[in-house]
């Protein structure tokens, strides 16, 4: 029997063709706030599904309602209040609503995790600029200022002096992307931890079910470009067996910490010298999670989703993974930049081990590093049959892009 989703959806972690490959049994309903959103994506998501403009929530829910929805998912820190919002009024299963504010706001994700004796970061919020050389001298150097509400570290720095707190909030607050932010102890990674070229922090794919964990699922990254952006992405990762255990056991603390229940999270962590400590949870997808996990195991991501959303219980046997999928994000160097030629890149796809090189940014487009992963210029993905071929691809792509790319001052 067919059943009927609410997609609250902006963008995410979910692309509208991952959506529509996994949509066989379900009836989309996508809850879009339609003045919000960039032009031609609500023409894209109409052939996926109906599309319900939720700039008047209430007459948007009204809608919904008489579709008859099973349940309702989202895929970016974005559309997770509107999720709840709707979820309430409609009688549905989702994140309650102090998740859904932990999960979308550091400071109150950081007092959470406190509270439930997990290790914590020094930390301060920052309501003006004018607070944050206090904040600093609390904290301690070197910190990391970020938005409270934000992704793909977009408008995160590295704090090494009372000089760059002032210059860094002040350019934080007067971008207008966040009214707050936070000051916080930089956490400081041990390379040894994951090994040689490898960076010192993964991530975790959890999904749940009704408060157990029906799978997860390591994500192993390259060492982050400056300052703090990341770059290289492969899964399933790799960590020696104790220490893997030992992040899984923490992230699972970590979400229980925030009342993540059902659907999938995504944990970021820090590989220490002292063990590993949680950088942030996201209640959703993971970025690029869903096709990662397609090509290493088989899994159907957003399929689970829905069922978890329907109340199915999701029945998920990973195995043994058939290869190791990998991500690679072209990102601009720091400073005020324009992109002048990709040279020769795209031919990067001609490469056994490359399943696509897709370019974003055209020549003479102004480049911006202050966007983090949200400035990404391109992305490159391929699949290796075993963990040793990872790097050696990566470092085949850093190579090309080194010898190929040019950048011009703007």
């Amino acid at each position: 029997m067919t059943e009927t989703v609410i997609v609250v959806y902006t963008a995410g972690a979910a692309s509208p063709l991952e959506l529509a490959a996994d949509a066989e049994g379900y009836d989309l309903l996508f809850a879009v706030p339609v003045e919000e959103v960039p032009d031609g994506l609500t023409d894209l998501l109409a052939v996926v599904g109906e599309v319900v403009d939720m700039t008047d929530e209430a007459a948007g829910a009204a809608v919904l309602a008489a579709r008859r929805p099973a349940g309702i998912v989202a895929f970016s820190d974005r559309d997770l209040p509107l999720a709840q919002r709707l979820a309430s009024r409609l009688g549905l299963r989702f994140h309650s609503e102090r998740t859904v504010l932990a999960a979308t706001d550091k400071h109150v994700q950081r007092q959470r995790f406190r509270e439930a004796g997990l290790r914590v970061p020094r930390f301060r919020l920052l309501t003006g600029p004018g607070q944050a050389v206090e904040a600093l001298a609390e904290v301690g150097t070197p910190a990391v200022l970020k938005p409270v509400r934000g992704a793909s570290s977009r408008q995160t720095y590295r704090l090494d002096s009372p000089e760059d707190a002032a210059r860094y909030a002040a350019e934080a607050f007067a971008s207008g992307d966040a009214d707050e932010f936070v000051v916080e102890e930089m956490l400081v990674g041990c390379p040894s931890v994951a090994g040689p070229g490898l960076g010192d922090y993964v991530s975790v794919e959890v999904l749940w079910w009704r408060g157990t964990v029906a799978c997860q699922v390591l994500n192993s990254r390259l060492p982050l470009m400056e300052p703090f952006r990341e770059r290289g992405f492969f899964l399933p990762g790799l960590l020696p067996a104790p220490v893997e255990a030992e992040v899984y056991a923490i992230s699972a603390a970590a979400c229980r910490a925030l009342g993540v229940q059902d659907g999938w999270a995504d944990i970021e962590l820090k590989l220490t010298a002292d063990g590993p400590v949680v950088i942030e949870v996201n209640a959703r997808l993971g970025g690029y999670s869903a096709a990662l996990l397609h090509r290493s195991f088989g899994v159907e991501a957003v399929r689970l989703a829905f069922e978890v959303a329907v109340g199915r219980q999701p029945v998920v046997s990973l195995g043994e993974p058939a290869a190791v999928a990998f991500g690679y994000q072209i990102l601009p160097p720091v400073g005020d930049w324009r992109l002048a030629s990709w040279g020769n890149v795209a031919a990067l796809a001609e490469r056994p081990d490359i399943l696509s090189v897709v370019l974003t940014a055209e020549p003479g487009d102004r480049v911006d590093w202050r966007l983090g992963g949200q400035g990404t210029l391109g992305v490159v993905e391929g699949l290796v049959t075993r963990p040793d071929e990872v790097l050696p691809a990566m470092r085949a792509i850093e190579r090309t892009i080194a010898d190929q790319v040019v950048f011009t001052p703007a």
